[in-house]
């Protein structure tokens, strides 16, 4: 076994013969220098020729990285020639080798004539590349060890001598200064190489914000900017909500077999819930890969979507047919802004149109403009004034609990609109009331005052979970501007009077309350509650448990005084009705078919219906 050495051995004199092979094979090594693209080319040539001054047939080449550990870079073999890749794999200087930590650490060759016996190298590369003997070579730069080089003969013993080892060490020397050169021009490379990358990508940003601010500019509306999003991307582009819902979605054409969602069953995954929690202004966007655990069948770049400093759902890109990369996450971040921005604008116009709207609905029930004004004015709105509509007014409250009555009155709408298979009704919030117009005809679902209050009494027990419902009238028929006015009035009239009576939740129409309007108008409530109450009293003191008198009366003036109809509104026989009348006769003293008791009983029962007496119909 030789003594591995640990100090610089004396050069060799000037000109000799081995010096001048170390000069020649540098004027070989300076050429790649030069000229080669790949520095793993030049340190391959490096060991090379290295083996080629020493006579043997294998090298291999690390190189020093930021972190400090030394990484393969290149190998050559005489058999095998490029042998890199092998190479590349391994790692100097691990737990085990002693041999390359000496070499770093004396900044000197190291000689290990018999491998197999000695206890410095990592024994299982040793075995596993069948190295005999091997030289270790510093690649000294300024002081510092940049590299390794490591040379032996392919399982065959050699023999190095005191000149081979000091030509190595000066061989070392100047293939460290060439390779620190060869270094310092490809991290300038890399630098140039990611500058232009990076000019790439602006030119790319830049084109990017100009289609996408051009396309706005020009009237592109929410979808519009998705497709164009898509075009850009080359994938399937989705605009979710918060709840992961898509709102609209476009993929180039040969991927439109469906759209790219998170999926339903990734909804209900905490774990994605809370990957998206993180998105925020400072972090807009995030990259999920395909999981089971989060849902996900795709790669997906999912960017937040932020409005008004507010969470208001997420732009993604979907991967599909080529891999996603840094520019469409870029693509995606910018193209959420856009879309906020969209959305924004949406909601703005939206604001002023509702505003707008509510103008005009004011104008028109209080008679504040021009006839032929308001006409035009309808139309931007979809409201022609020359077809009939009714006016419905809810009373609602927005008390500890219940909504506010601009979040009552779009709940309302929206309910109606479904029941009637229509876009939703123009309406406008008054202090305490709703107020909708409701066209009437074909395509408007309804077409007589009657069919509007039954589904706006279905609509009033819907949302009063949420709503609370004090009661609602029906207008009479409008078919000119000028009869608005008039009809609200009445429906003002109507609702202070019913409020005097305490409501019921009932919903009326005008024609509904006939006479009983006029009756009440004088406003002595009091004294129209007591005559109802003389009236009804007596019917109700003597009526049995089921109340089949009284309900038989109110039918028989449902039925306009006609038995035969009342009894089949009852599900009783016509003699059934006949004998119950004659007992109220009997009660009351009067005759309920007579003209003086019909209009009597049929206003009283509207007072008593309004004061809740009868609030099983409400």
């Amino acid at each position: 076994m030789v003594t591995p050495l640990a100090v610089a051995r004396p050069a060799a004199p000037a000109g000799t013969p081995r010096e001048r092979e170390v000069i020649a094979a540098f004027s070989e090594v300076t050429t790649e220098a030069i000229t080669a693209t790949r520095l793993e080319d030049l340190l391959a040539l490096v060991g090379q020729k290295l083996c080629d001054l020493l006579g043997v047939s294998r090298c291999s080449v690390y190189l020093r990285q930021d972190d400090g550990r030394f990484r393969g870079g290149a190998g050559w073999c005489g058999e095998a020639g490029n042998i890199s890749a092998a190479v590349q794999a391994q790692e100097a200087g691990i737990p085990g080798d002693a041999f390359s930590r000496e070499v770093i650490r004396s900044a000197a060759p190291v000689l290990i004539s018999d491998v197999p016996n000695d206890p410095r190298p990592h024994r299982r590369t040793m075995e596993h590349w069948g190295v005999r003997a091997m030289l270790g070579v510093p690649l000294v730069f300024d002081g510092e060890v940049i590299g390794l080089v490591f040379v032996d003969n392919v399982a065959q013993e050699h023999t190095y001598t005191d000149d081979d080892v000091s030509l190595a060490e000066l061989f070392g020397r100047l293939a460290a200064l060439f390779i620190r050169q060869a270094l310092q021009a490809s991290r300038l490379a890399a630098q140039a190489e990611e500058l232009d990358r990076q000019k790439r990508t602006l030119e790319y940003l830049a084109d990017v914000h100009a289609r996408l601010t051009g396309a706005v500019l020009e009237g592109a509306d929410i979808r519009a900017v998705v497709g164009l999003l898509s075009d850009l991307a080359g994938a399937p582009v989705a605009l979710l909500d918060e709840d992961l819902a898509v709102l609209t979605w476009t993929a180039p054409t040969p991927l439109r077999a469906g759209p790219p969602v998170l999926g339903d069953r990734a909804r209900e995954r905490p774990v994605l819930r809370s990957a998206l929690a993180e998105l925020s202004a400072a972090r807009p966007s995030t990259v999920l890969e395909p999981s089971s655990v989060l849902g996900l069948g795709r790669r997906h770049v999912v960017c937040r979507l932020i409005v008004e400093g507010r969470p208001s759902g997420y732009l993604t890109v979907v991967e599909a047919g080529r891999a996603l990369g840094d520019l469409d996450t870029k693509l995606a971040e910018r193209g959420a802004t856009v879309l906020a921005l969209q959305v924004l604008s949406e909601r703005r116009q939206i604001e002023a149109e509702g505003q707008a709207r509510d103008d005009f609905l004011s104008d028109l029930l209080h008679s504040h403009r021009d006839v032929a004004q308001l006409a035009r004015r309808g139309v931007p709105f979809g409201i022609d004034l020359t077809e009939p509509h009714v006016l419905v007014r809810l009373a609602v409250d927005g008390g500890e609990g219940h909504l506010h009555a601009s979040v009552a009155r779009r709940l309302v709408v929206a309910d109606l609109a479904a029941r009637l298979g229509t876009d939703e009704a123009p309406a406008t919030t008054l202090p305490g009331a709703v107020v909708v117009l409701v066209r009437l005809g074909d395509g408007a679902g309804v077409s007589h005052p009657d069919e509007v209050r039954a589904h706006v009494a279905a609509v009033a027990d819907a949302v009063v979970p949420r709503v609370h419902v004090r009661g609602g009238v029906v207008s009479a028929v409008c078919r000119e501007p000028e009869d608005f006015p008039r009809a609200h009035r009445e429906l003002r009239e109507v609702e202070e009077l019913a409020r005097s009576f305490g409501w019921s939740r009932r919903v009326v129409t005008l024609d509904e309350l006939g006479l009983f309007r006029v009756v009440v108008a004088s406003g002595r409530v009091r004294e129209a509650v007591r005559f109802a109450d003389e009236l009804v009293r007596p019917v109700r003191e003597h009526d049995g448990a089921d109340g089949a008198l009284l309900a038989t009366w109110r039918a028989f003036l449902a039925a306009e005084a006609r038995v035969q109809r009342a009894a089949a509104d009852l599900g009783v026989h016509e003699n059934t009705v006949r004998y119950r009348l004659g007992r109220v006769r009997e009660i009351t003293g009067k005759d309920p078919a007579s003209l003086d008791t019909l209009l009597a009983a049929r206003t009283a029962f509207q007072i008593l219906e309004l004061a809740g007496w009868f609030r099983d119909d409400g």
